[in-house]
């Protein structure tokens, strides 16, 4: 079983804060995703993502056109990976977590699980399920 620290996947030095929107601003998130948007963005993302799944849908709504990535980060992957792995229901719980993220509008999905739900999409025939 592969797995990735979360202690030490952060920044190396200095903090988040300087490209983190703070905790509960979505309208600044909105904000700038616009923003982004306007000067010409192809792709905006969300990071990270299963916490936000209300930004992605209304970025989603709002930019039906545009393409949106949803990073599920580090952390998200330890817990999930923890929790899937305790749980004894791996694989429906990797894949629920990935299918809110689609429903919630992302076009993009980008995170740690990658090489399973490859593996998964290869031995069923290209169709991702529980």
């Amino acid at each position: 079983s592969s797995g990735i620290n979360a202690e030490y996947g952060g920044p190396q030095f200095g903090d988040r804060k300087t490209y983190q929107l703070p905790l509960g601003s979505s309208q600044l998130g909105l904000f700038t995703t616009e923003r982004d948007i306007q000067e010409g963005a192809d792709i905006v993302m969300v990071k990270p993502g299963m916490f936000y799944l209300d930004v992605v849908n209304a970025i989603k709504t709002r930019h039906a056109n545009n393409l949106l990535a949803v990073y599920q980060v580090s952390g998200e992957y330890v817990m999930l990976h923890d929790y899937a792995t305790k749980s004894g229901n791996f694989k429906n719980i990797v894949c629920e977590s990935l299918f809110s993220l689609k429903r919630a509008g992302a076009d993009i999905l980008i995170n740690y699980f990658t090489p399973l739900v490859l593996k998964w999409l290869h031995e069923n025939g290209g169709v991702l399920t529980p």
